[in-house]
């Protein structure tokens, strides 16, 4: 039964208020350890203080309107312009603060869209053609903007098959994407070639740099062998990168770069006829706070060229240790060959997903992936301390063989049990005995012990139908947010 919490009736004082929710966040995931990889990039203690004063000072001020507060304005366009110069823009280079990568990337697409030449031609439907290994924020963008995507397979490397990537694209192609790099492994997909492509065939071409547009260049910079991505090759139209990833800037910045202004005055919403006013939008949000764009602005200037280059070699030096170690353990192998501080890694021995849970154990917080079944990690700033901890402590969970082999058991007879189930239950109630399987349904107030999701990735993974996977995930995610 769900619990409804009344609107209060008077007011709480502040002392009760901070202190519950103190309470409140005790089962939260504690990323200052260096523990979590990834959802948040922590740059030290001075860089995070900076960023927290200016983000208080400019967090009532509103993005909307770009005449009430100039200072917002400024610090939007000057985060623009030192972007546009880190990817080798000319001056017709423009673009837009965004909330994050998936906004930035919404954006393109629609302004994709909405160039095309082709809009409104009897049998025209617009396509794009991405690699499988994509972020799903383009697949979104395609459910809302009503484009088919066409998802291209990627080589035993990781990387998107060109040849393969070219033949699909045809008469209806809006916008060709890569990633520089891809999340799920780390690699950079075959950029420039696909940039000489859509320059001979006039498309569109996004680069997707979220993970790598502050990362790349000071790598290449500090001598490691980096491809070209980005604005130095002609056939790319647009690239998006994220402030608050490895810019570490704090969450809600993200930037879009275009071209020219042309694409960008596509991304532009402007409504003239409203009795409140003329309406105008630069990007899908309309008010946003001024503390993201202040926070970007203020890190991005603390840190310089010197300061993110000192913190790519650190990373890097990180990344390399924990991608030996991981191969230096039997069983155990990082797929591909990672372009940057992102990978992942398999098991030919045991399954991976019972790994991850035992070194949950540990207090580690790894993302789980599949197609192949993997763990994935984003090596940050926050991580290069405990590189070495988190080689030894896999290390020992790889040496515990008979704790391996009972909970590979116990969940491969659960999988078995739940494969048998899926083919009279609906996809929502696989969810719910998945979840309880994992120790997850109810968790008390205030414990810290890890659900096992050993369970619910194996359970998932046998089933045909990825249809009943959605329904079994919107019913995980329909359960977690209710009381």
């Amino acid at each position: 039964m769900r619990t409804i919490v009344p609107f209060p009736e008077k007011s709480t004082d502040k002392d009760s208020i901070l202190k519950s929710m103190e309470e409140i966040r005790q089962n939260d995931q504690e990323w200052k350890t260096g523990k979590m990889f990834g959802f948040v990039f922590n740059p030290g203690d001075e860089a995070t203080q900076l960023m927290e004063r200016a983000y208080l000072d400019f967090a009532h001020l509103n993005r909307l309107s770009p005449t009430s507060f100039p200072s917002l304005r400024r610090f939007e366009n000057e985060i623009v312009s030192m972007c546009t110069n880190l990817l080798h823009g000319d001056e017709n280079v423009v673009g837009s603060v965004t909330s994050g990568g998936t906004e930035s990337i919404i954006m393109t697409v629609l302004v994709a869209r909405d160039i095309d030449k082709n809009k409104g031609r009897r049998g025209f439907h617009p396509e794009m053609v991405l690699p499988i290994t994509a972020h799903p924020a383009f697949l979104k963008a395609c459910h809302y903007l009503n484009i088919t995507p066409r998802i291209i397979p990627v080589r035993e490397d990781k990387r998107v098959d060109v040849n393969l990537f070219s033949e699909a694209i045809n008469k209806n192609t809006i916008l060709l994407v890569c990633s520089a790099p891809c999340y799920p492994f780390g690699v950079i997909d075959p950029v420039k070639e696909i940039a000489a492509i859509a320059e001979k065939q006039k498309k569109l071409f996004h680069v997707d740099a979220c993970m790598g547009g502050f990362m790349l260049p000071f790598m290449k910079e500090t001598g490691y062998p980096v491809p070209d991505f980005d604005f130095s090759l002609p056939g790319v139209t647009s690239v998006s990168l994220d402030a608050h990833k490895f810019g570490y800037s704090m969450k809600g910045a993200s930037i879009i770069l275009y071209r020219n202004p042309e694409l960008r005055m596509k991304q532009f919403y402007i409504y003239p006829d409203w009795p409140g006013g003329i309406f105008a939008s630069v990007a899908l949000m309309g008010t946003r706070s001024g503390g993201s764009v202040a926070g970007a602005w203020a890190v991005m200037n603390y840190m310089g060229k010197d300061g993110y280059r000192e913190i790519v070699k650190q990373v890097m030096e990180s990344t390399i240790k924990i991608k030996s170690g991981i191969n230096s353990i039997p069983g155990l192998k990082v797929i591909s060959n990672p372009d940057m501080s992102l990978l992942a890694f398999t098991s030919d021995s045991n399954d991976i997903f019972i790994i991850a849970d035992m070194m949950e154990e540990k207090g580690w917080h790894l993302d789980r992936q599949q197609f192949p079944d993997s763990l994935h990690l984003t090596i940050s700033m926050g991580n290069v301390e405990t590189a070495d901890q988190f080689v030894n402590d896999l290390k020992d969970v790889m040496s515990q063989t008979e704790k391996l082999q009972s909970e590979g058991k116990s969940t491969r007879f659960t999988v078995r049990a739940a494969k048998l189930a899926s083919r009279i239950l609906p996809g929502r109630t696989i969810g719910k005995l998945a979840k309880r399987l994992a120790g997850d349904d109810k968790k008390s107030e205030g414990s810290h012990k890890p659900s096992k999701q050993a369970a619910i990735y194996g359970i998932t993974g046998t089933l045909k139908s990825r249809h009943k996977v959605s329904e079994a995930i919107a019913g995980m995610l329909d359960g977690m947010y209710r009381l």
